[in-house]
């Protein structure tokens, strides 16, 4: 028998994509971390992908004014400091101070890694669209880097545990890895 799902909370059965942690910079150069959960691949080739922001998050703001921002893929470990980081406001507290975590310079874009991630793509914006109150930035993948120990062409789930909102304070972690 097949449950009736309020059309509100469907997106619970496809968002369970990775929690990231966003880093951005403001016009002096000063990071912030926000928590997403909401983006996905959309090419290859190029590499492109989206996030999807609300107007009330600081870190829009700084994306919409530089065009760049880092995806730093924590794991499971992380997950209070992830809670921490999408939790409160960086437009007046210093989540990296307060979180404990390292700011490590990127390769190709200001904003700067978090160290303790394992993984990180640095994105420049190419596009942007703007739907109520959020807005999607269609970025490419600049450079990207990830711990050899944990990724061979693939993430390395025996090893890594990645975080994966399930919605409404509920989360995942990735299971065995397997292949057809």
């Amino acid at each position: 028998m097949l449950k009736n799902i309020k059309p509100e909370i469907a997106y619970r059965l496809i968002n369970h994509g990775p929690v990231v942690l966003i880093t951005t910079v403001d016009k002096i150069g000063k990071p912030n971390i926000m928590t997403l959960a909401w983006l996905t691949v959309v090419n290859s080739e190029p590499p492109l992908l989206v996030i999807a922001m609300g107007e009330q998050a600081y870190s829009q703001k700084l994306i919409k004014k530089t065009k760049e921002f880092v995806v730093n893929i924590p794991d499971k470990k992380l997950i209070k400091k992830v809670l921490y980081c999408g939790s409160v406001s960086g437009k007046d507290t210093d989540k990296f101070k307060r979180a404990k975590f390292t700011a490590i310079n990127s390769q190709k874009v200001k904003p700067p890694k978090i160290k303790e991630c394992f993984a990180h793509l640095e994105c420049k914006v190419i596009n942007q669209y703007k739907y109520g109150d959020v807005v999607l930035f269609v970025s490419k993948i600049v450079y990207a880097d990830a711990d050899d120990k944990l990724f061979d062409e693939y993430i390395k789930t025996d090893k890594i545990k990645t975080i994966h909102h399930l919605g409404g304070g509920w989360f995942a972690e990735t299971g065995k890895r397997f292949k057809d």
